[in-house]
């Protein structure tokens, strides 16, 4: 009897052992000792404002759809049980499914609607070379983006310092881990991480071929209509101006590039589409490269070159799905969610840029110097689930002591044109103003996310990139939280948002550290 109570606790024992490992291997840090506290140029090195020079580059990261299915039932999940076959195209016997990341889990692609991108610029004024690069990804972890820079660390591109956001793009594979076949299983194609990686660091490679004696032209448009994006979460504010930078020859005043920053989740094709696509950020940005054209025939010519967007403040959360969207060349409004409104928000968005573009006044920045700030931080994790998920290998990334996430803010300045990056989907109140003290919040008192954050920015044009280096999901007013009865704004239920959020304490952190990280390029700007 003792032989088999010994036995038993023996196979426990290994059992124990081999789960505490699985659960440490996941979650431990795959970075250990990175740490960013960066003021480039150096102190002491500052150079005069010299020629500027920029490139630009966009290069696919569409992935191979090798296996196609058929949706018996059209509720956009597989199914076998409920007649959904497979069609096995490369013979292994298996269904090599790419998850599609955005809404609920098990939506594997059956094929691609149009080619998904990185895009990238580099900036380099004579003392310093910054590379941006934007993905049309769900989100990119810090991990990731430690990876690339490593990468491109070892080329020979004289890369100061790499930023990499993603668009938030609701229609392709799963780069984090929570849309799998199960809600347990990760959805990540290792292969296909590996690849966006390559393909990051190869933009950036084209980018630096294409260099080129430039100067930049600032503009920004005040608002768009209520028609092309909602805010779907009380107090109703958005992040609806666009921000521009056009990329000039400076031999041929001759436009290659222009850089663009709104607020909006590319998730106008909706939860049942079962297409890869850039969503309406195909149309948009294709409408100013392109040209706006239905059919074969062409509305309005494109501009040339190459558009890169990256997205704003978009917690909240900001949506079209609930818009009718007005096609002006077709003249019909769509409410559903389809490739139709998605182009005409797309279109409508193309043809508001071309026009400032075309018509619009202009800054001229020719000899612009630039200046930037990066700083490493923590996020305290609160978030239990999320802790679970890291756990059982859901989550691609690692956390400090269980108890942390690594992340990152910086701050990029290119003449009056500043640039803050933020490292999730951050409310617009936050960043433009609209803090409330809502009854029935679970943590009322004095509001900590005030005063805004672009209004403490000294630029003439202040740019906010959401999901920059990094996704940790909402980042919220910690007076807006509120997941116990009774509810804000008169609620019956909980609003969506705090259940993919790392906990109440996020936004505070982001501020401070935002707020610390603006107050010292002020200070350093003036000195």
């Amino acid at each position: 009897m003792k032989r088999i109570i010994l036995i038993i606790l023996s196979i426990l024992l290994v059992v124990i052992l081999v789960l505490t490992g699985m659960v440490w291997h996941n979650v431990r840090d795959r970075h250990p000792g990175y740490m960013l506290n960066l003021q480039l140029p150096a102190s002491g090195t500052e150079a005069a404002a010299g020629q500027l020079r920029i490139g630009v580059a966009k290069i696919p990261i569409t992935p191979k759809i090798e296996d196609t299915w058929v949706d018996a039932d059209s509720n956009a999940k597989y199914e076998p049980g409920k007649g959904d076959t497979y069609v096995d195209n490369n013979g292994n016997g298996k269904f090599d499914a790419f998850y599609i990341a955005g809404f609920g889990n098990n939506r594997p692609a059956a094929g691609v609607h149009d080619d998904i991108w990185a895009r990238a610029v580099v900036w380099d004024d004579g003392s310093l070379r910054i590379a941006l690069v934007v993905l049309d990804a769900i989100g990119f972890f810090h991990d990731d983006v430690i990876q690339v820079r490593e990468m491109v660390a070892k080329k020979n591109w004289h890369i100061d310092h790499v930023i990499v956001a993603s668009i938030h793009d609701h229609e392709v594979p799963d780069l984090m881990g929570l849309w799998g076949a199960k809600f347990y299983k990760s959805g990540v194609n290792e292969d296909y991480l590996k690849f966006v990686q390559n393909q990051a660091v190869k933009a950036i490679g084209r980018a630096v071929e294409g260099i080129r004696p430039a100067y930049i032209k600032l503009a920004g448009i005040d608002s768009t209509a209520g028609d092309l994006v909602d805010d779907s979460r009380p107090p109703i504010v958005y992040d609806d101006a666009i921000r521009l930078m056009q990329f000039c020859d400076a031999k041929t005043d001759s436009v290659f590039g222009l850089f663009l920053n709104w607020g909006d989740h590319p998730e106008t094709l909706g939860s049942r589409n079962l297409q890869i696509t850039a969503d309406f950020c195909h149309y948009w940005l294709e409408g100013i490269e392109k040209g706006i054209i239905y059919d074969g025939d062409m509305k309005r010519p494109g501009m040339g070159g190459t558009a890169i967007f990256a997205n704003g403040a978009i917690g909240g959360l900001m949506t079209s799905l609930h818009c009718n969207v007005y096609d002006p060349w077709l003249k019909q409004k769509f409410r559903k969610a389809g490739f139709a409104k998605a182009r005409a928000q797309g279109y409508r968005l193309a043809e508001l840029v071309l026009n400032r573009v075309e018509n619009g006044t202009w800054q001229t920045v020719t000899q612009p110097q630039i200046h930037l700030l990066a700083k490493t931080f923590l996020f305290p994790l609160q978030n239990k689930l999320f802790k679970l998920g890291g756990a059982l290998g859901i989550f691609h990334r690692g956390f400090i002591k269980f108890k942390y996430l690594r992340s990152e803010i910086d701050l990029l300045t290119i003449g009056p044109a500043w640039i803050l990056t933020i490292p999730g989907e951050i409310n617009p109140e936050i960043v433009n103003g609209g803090v409330e003290q809502p009854e029935g919040a679970d943590y009322p008192g004095e509001i900590i996310e005030s005063p805004p954050l672009r209004s403490l920015m000294r630029g003439k044009y202040n740019f906010v990139i959401g999901l920059a280096n990094d996704e940790v999901g909402y980042i919220m007013p910690k007076t807006h939280w509120d997941t116990e009865a009774p509810f804000t704004y008169g609620r019956e239920k909980a609003f969506y948002g705090e259940v993919n959020s790392l906990g109440p304490e996020t936004g505070p952190t982001l501020y401070k550290e935002a707020k610390e990280i603006i107050a010292k390029m002020v200070q350093w700007k003036v000195e």
